[in-house]
């Protein structure tokens, strides 16, 4: 199987999708980068200090409940406050919560930045997977949306890269 095309996250980045599949699709990256958050400090828990822990406990439970954006972004720097006070048992620093938080916020500046596209990071596999679930339920016409947006370096280099590959999955 191979996957989509990734320049579909170009268009949610440009914010040029229409509503019923770009806000949804914002909510959903919003949701996902808290649960990415959480499973991080959850994992890295393990020891039965950490485990017992009542302040790592109460931020990681209030942002695993939090149930609207501004709580979500709220809890993962307040999380992030704690996680640095206990770096050095976890394992683990604030700023590493943040680049979680961040990499599946914006997987299309994930993917300018790696510019790795044989192998995309998972948070931008996936939200290239939510996109096009969604533009397949409300069809649009990817090609000619792509032509809205102006030039872009990482697009540029997207459409070189697929028309040397030309068996990668490309926009039909």
């Amino acid at each position: 199987m191979h996957d989509p095309d990734l320049r579909i996250l170009a268009l949610a980045d440009a914010k040029v999708l229409p509503p019923q599949i770009q806000d949804p699709f914002d909510h959903w990256r919003i949701w996902k980068a808290r649960d990415a958050v959480t499973t991080a400090v959850r994992r890295r828990m393990t020891n039965m200090e950490l485990a017992n822990n009542v302040i790592l406990k109460v931020y990681l439970e209030r942002l695993e409940q939090a149930d609207n954006e501004e709580t979500i972004f709220e809890g993962i720097y307040a999380l992030a406050e704690v996680v640095e006070v206990y770096r050095q048992h976890l394992g683990m620093h604030s700023e590493y919560l943040v680049l979680i938080m961040a990499a599946h916020l914006n997987p299309w500046g994930l993917l300018s930045l790696q510019t790795n596209f044989e192998h995309p990071g998972a948070s931008v596999l996936g939200a290239v997977h939510e996109l096009w679930r969604l533009v397949g339920e409300h069809p649009i016409d990817v090609e000619t949306t792509l032509k809205q947006i102006g030039y872009d370096e990482t697009l540029v280099a997207l459409d070189a890269y697929y028309a040397n590959h030309p068996n990668k999955t490309k926009i039909k």
